[in-house]
């Protein structure tokens, strides 16, 4: 078989059917869907089951509750496709989605990563489409042109088909959330030839209750570590000086969202902050940026003072102000 689907569920009953129907009536065929029951206590071990009795294609894991990296890679064990990709228990598929993007993949063997379309927080009134020109990039271009397209801002793990070979030594980071920010650059610098696909949809359901909609201080760590580590990487490694400022301006947002909920937790926080020590931006180069005119007039406060100030004066604030 081509293609491998793993699908991690926990707790998500009130979706799963919906999730697994929009996979089964896809028109490619040349699959195996892969559903991990991660301990879930809701009905969906039964769910799982159900459908694996009435389809061939189906397969289920079950394993005590490890969190999502734990029963992706657990997936990833057992997958024997050439191709792999995830689907969250709470999203859709569109339909023909999988059809036109393995065989642009049949076409171009070479291809390790392709990259489809999305409709984020769909039917919601914050719906959001992410969409791509055909573009097929090699080489040592890939991790710098997606850093370029700020495919940081996108860090899905699911809206993309890789050839199994890239998880033969990678992994998601167990006992962590936040799990894609830390794995897909890793995926981008190990791959040789990237597609960015214009055909189908992933439809992400933003609901609450998700890891993403919670608020607290470590998993806003874990996602602020791993914003500065690709700030790191950018700026240290790479020298895309420019491209890094932006980036480090994210790490900023997010350190603010670190003092937000940090209270009983200052030494943590302390030694968050220690790991932006002598980043800075000159007030003359902030405004040379290419952001808005609103988000330049946000980080005046750190141009000219400092993390700490700036996260001091914002963290006043409930919601971002851009």
């Amino acid at each position: 078989m081509k293609l491998s689907i793993i699908i991690p569920v926990y707790k998500a009953r009130r979706y799963l059917q919906r999730c697994i129907e929009s996979i089964l009536q896809q028109t490619y065929t040349d699959y195996e869907l892969i559903l991990v029951d991660d301990g879930s206590t809701d009905g969906c071990a039964a769910v799982c089951d159900r459908f694996a009795q009435e389809c061939d294609k189906v397969k289920v894991i079950h394993k005590k509750n490890g969190g999502l990296s734990s029963a992706r890679n657990a997936g990833i064990a057992v997958a024997k496709g050439e191709y792999i990709t995830f689907v969250d228990a709470d999203d859709t598929v569109a339909s023909g989605t999988y059809y036109y993007n393995m065989r642009i993949l049949q076409s171009n063997p070479d291809i390790d990563i392709l990259e489809y379309p999305v409709t984020k927080n769909y039917e919601s009134p914050q719906s959001e489409v992410l969409s791509f020109k055909p573009e097929k990039i090699s080489g040592n271009e890939i991790f710098p042109d997606w850093i370029r397209r700020k495919g940081y801002e996108h860090c899905f793990s699911w809206n993309k088909i890789y050839r199994a070979d890239l998880f033969y030594f990678i992994r998601f980071p167990e006992g962590e959330v936040f799990e894609d920010t830390y794995i897909t650059p890793m995926l981008y610098e190990s791959a040789y030839n990237v597609y960015y696909s214009d055909c189908g949809f992933y439809y992400y359901y933003k609901n609450a209750g998700s890891i993403t909609s919670s608020y607290s201080f470590k998993t806003h760590f874990l996602l602020f570590r791993n914003s500065v580590s690709l700030y790191e990487k950018v700026n240290d490694t790479y020298k895309m000086k420019e491209e890094a400022k932006e980036i480090l301006l994210g790490c900023i947002d997010r350190l603010t969202d670190l003092r937000r909920c940090s209270d009983g937790q200052k030494e943590e926080y302390a030694k968050a902050r220690k790991m932006l020590k002598g980043r800075k931006i000159s007030i003359s180069k902030l405004f040379k940026m290419n952001i808005p005119t609103t988000r330049k007039a946000k980080f005046t406060i750190f141009a000219l003072f400092g993390t700490r100030a700036h996260c001091f004066v914002f963290s006043i604030f409930k919601k971002k102000l851009c």
